[in-house]
């Protein structure tokens, strides 16, 4: 992120007269979430995609996000071969989506995906020989456009039609202060304007803070839509552990606060945390040395939702990988942890919906990326 910004300062610095804040919206109170450790259930892994050598369709070059397509196939962003690559539930091979190159509806580096329902893929990053988004029909594998952006737009998620939500960043000038305005927003293909704005927030630009830069550019919030078009929105944070909930409108409804504890990275979780500063360094095109991450972990590490509408919430705290699961309302239904503890476990993303559970490691313990299919298991 840091290059996009800095290319464009001077000309926003030119162009910039002055900008106001956005409106900071209505706000609702805060509902402290109840937590009964008796009621768990396990997460078992029981397949997996991905090999470190041979068929070159099950060797990841690079993943950055997983997810199930509309007909229940696994789709898996392999930034490392800038390809969507879709797998069958039983981990087949099937096809890829998008490939290296300068031309149109070729791709040169993207990081993030979402899957529309109607079956829209789109992507950010660079592609098309432009930057910022580039969407792709599901089922054909048609290039369906690209829209340019400011700065690539992250933390994207599939949402209903084929519309999806994205957060943007972007810069304001107010004579010598420099601000980012960050924005949660839904969007539909090839539409450059937002249908809804959720969230939006100011942050100071400081380009002596590598690190704050680019995990606010690669994570900031954790996000997750749910039934009758909810957005859930979890600002990270190492100090609090709560959730804004909004309606399909972007009117924000409920605030939801989950008992989580301040937790400190071990020093193997910081040499892991590192490697994957530095992996998302090299993927910005940013310098990837002498990245040092906080030494305490986010208390909320990613949200998701199931079929039921109900709300997984994956605790920044705990080694293994463990979920409160939530109704949208707030009420507690129940704990669930990954079984067998993997060694990986604290880097684990998950994908979560109505086809089932999905996840990887961001700093895989074996050397090479893997996608798990996993069940729930009564404790």
């Amino acid at each position: 992120m840091m290059n996009y910004l800095m290319a464009g300062i001077l000309t926003i610095v030119v162009l910039t007269a002055g900008c106001s804040a956005p409106d900071e919206g209505r706000t609702s109170p805060v509902q402290p979430v109840q937590i009964d450790t008796n009621r768990t259930v396990m997460l078992c892994t029981v397949d997996s995609i991905g090999i470190e050598l041979g068929d070159s369709n099950y060797v990841m070059g690079g993943v950055e996000s997983v997810a199930f397509g509309p007909d229940g196939n696994i789709a898996v962003l392999d930034c490392g071969r800038s390809t969507v690559r879709l797998y069958s539930p039983e981990g087949e091979y099937l096809r890829s989506i998008g490939r290296r190159g300068n031309g149109p509806g070729e791709l040169q580096n993207v990081t993030f995906m979402a899957v529309s329902e109607d079956g829209d893929i789109h992507l950010s990053g660079t592609g098309s020989e432009i930057l910022g988004i580039h969407s792709y029909d599901y089922y054909s594998g048609e290039w369906l456009g690209s829209s340019r952006t400011f700065v690539p737009p992250s933390c994207l998620e599939g949402a209903s039609g084929n519309s999806y939500l994205r957060k943007d960043i972007n810069f304001e000038v107010n004579g010598d202060e420099i601000t980012l305005p960050v924005s949660i927003s839904k969007y539909e293909t090839g539409i450059e304007e937002p249908l809804v704005t959720y969230r939006e927030d100011i942050f100071p630009f400081d380009p002596t803070d590598d690190v704050g830069m680019l995990e606010l550019d690669w994570y900031g919030y954790d996000i997750a839509v749910g039934d009758s078009g909810m957005v859930f929105i979890a600002p990270r944070s190492t100090e609090e552990a709560l959730i804004i909930v909004y309606d399909s409108a972007g009117n924000e409804i409920r605030k939801l606060q989950l008992p989580y504890q301040p937790t400190e990275r071990t020093e193997e979780e910081m040499e892991m945390e590192r490697n994957i500063l530095r992996a998302k360094a090299i993927a910005s095109d940013e310098n990837p040395e002498g990245l040092e991450p906080d030494p305490f972990k986010p208390m909320i590490r990613g949200i998701e939702t199931d079929g039921d509408g109900n709300l997984w919430i994956l605790q920044g705290g705990p080694s293994t990988p463990t979920f409160t699961v939530i109704s949208s309302e707030g009420d507690f239904l129940f704990t669930a942890s990954v079984t067998p503890e993997p060694p990986d476990g604290s880097t684990w993303r998950f994908h979560i919906d109505e086809n089932g559970f999905l996840a990887y490691a961001e700093d895989p313990f074996h050397g090479f990326y893997k996608i798990y299919i996993l069940q729930m298991r009564e404790g």
